[in-house]
């Protein structure tokens, strides 16, 4: 039986992580019968002290097992390091992030020391070769990817691209020779869509869905509804993992008008978001970059619209009717207009974003990445 260890940083019952989460645990779950199929992650939440309540070594349906690791300090690097080690050597390691020190950097520097961990390399760098995500840390970032490529580090690893833009964004950060398969990101949302009924109110509802971060931008919405003529309320659902920032996004919430109001609930559970966001009249993201943008296919699951910026591979069917894309300098006058609408225009955008939904889901499948990249499709 061919045999995957995938590492990821994160895993459920985690959620802080957002969609990267969201994405392992489905690409497990689809992975072929033919496949054992192991997961090494972290036994804590993202921002969180608390050991999530699990026990060390998990079961899945199917014969999937997930390794809760206790990451915490030197000590917690060691066992990490054994945990990618141990046997049996898998036929593939996957790997799920770049520039996270134990489940990104350390892998590939035991594969370039020559530490037996697999036939095959996959990194996902979900998203982090982005541009707005690059930008961040940028120095400290531009700093590895030079040492990594000129020590070898990238060499003979293949790279896992959820659409032809990030496969462009892995070339220009690992080398124009990397080998990259393209595979859009697997779901466990439904086959069709839910279409939730949409509640009347003469207040435009609108939730944001995601960690509270400058890559996500979310100040960028915050203080753009300070120029919006009409009510809206905002509800923000994320964990903050910056501080600083998460400061300033409270801070521009406080000076809004008195017709608008922002509400930050914290981090919440898959479905408590999902809930959340059927309950609004559309979902709004201004991040910086997305490989795939999980809580953008959540929203239009449910009938939500979104708008969100030119920056995930969603523009063009959100664009055809699945909300609206929206430049920089236009998110208060667009969430002005869209506060603006009937009840009859929410009825009818809400159907679009379902529609949207339905025709992005009757796409045939491709084979599994894992089958792609071992030969096996």
């Amino acid at each position: 039986m061919t045999t995957v260890r995938a590492l990821a940083p994160y895993f459920p019952p985690a959620v802080n992580g957002g969609g990267p989460i969201r994405t392992l645990d489905a690409l497990v779950r689809t992975a072929p019968d033919r496949m054992q199929v192991e997961v090494v992650t972290r036994d804590r939440d993202l921002c969180a002290d608390v050991r999530l309540d699990v026990p060390r070594t998990a079961t899945l349906p199917g014969g999937r097992r997930v390794h809760f690791v206790d990451t915490r300090g030197v000590d917690g690097t060691v066992r990490l390091a054994a945990a990618m080690l141990s046997r049996p050597h898998a036929d593939l390691t996957y790997v799920n992030s770049v520039f996270d020190p134990q489940f990104g950097v350390l892998p590939l520097l035991l594969r370039r020391c020559g530490f037996p961990l697999s036939g095959r390399f996959l990194v996902a760098p979900r998203g982090e070769f982005d541009p707005g995500a690059l930008a961040i840390k940028r120095v400290k970032k531009q700093r590895y990817l030079d040492v990594a490529r000129a020590s070898g580090v990238f060499h003979g690893v293949t790279w896992h691209a959820s659409t032809e833009l990030e496969a462009a964004h892995i070339r220009a950060a690992a080398g124009p020779d990397a080998e990259v398969v393209v595979r859009e990101n697997e779901t466990t949302l439904s086959a069709v869509s839910t279409r939730v009924p949409v509640r009347p109110s003469d207040r435009f509802e609108v939730v944001m869905a995601g960690r509270i971060s400058p890559k996500k931008r979310t100040h960028l919405v915050i203080e753009a509804l300070a120029q919006v003529s009409h009510p809206v309320r905002l509800v923000v659902v994320g964990p903050v993992d910056d501080v600083a920032y998460g400061r300033r996004c409270v801070a521009a919430s406080a000076a809004l008008p008195e017709h608008v109001s922002v509400e930050f609930r914290g981090a919440q559970s898959h479905r408590a978001v999902l809930d959340r966001i059927g309950a609004a009249h559309a979902m709004v993201t201004a991040t910086a970059g997305e490989n795939f943008g999980h809580t953008i296919a959540e929203a239009l699951s449910v009938g939500r619209p979104v708008l969100l910026s030119d920056t995930t591979p969603w523009s063009a069917r959100v664009a055809a009717g699945g909300g609206e894309v929206v430049p920089d300098d236009a998110w208060a006058v667009t969430l002005d207009r869209w506060a603006g609408q009937s009840t009859a225009e929410r009825v009818r955008r809400a159907q679009d974003a379902a529609d949207a939904y339905d025709a992005w889901r009757s796409s045939p499948p491709a084979p599994h990445v894992f089958e792609m990249v071992l030969g096996l499709h």
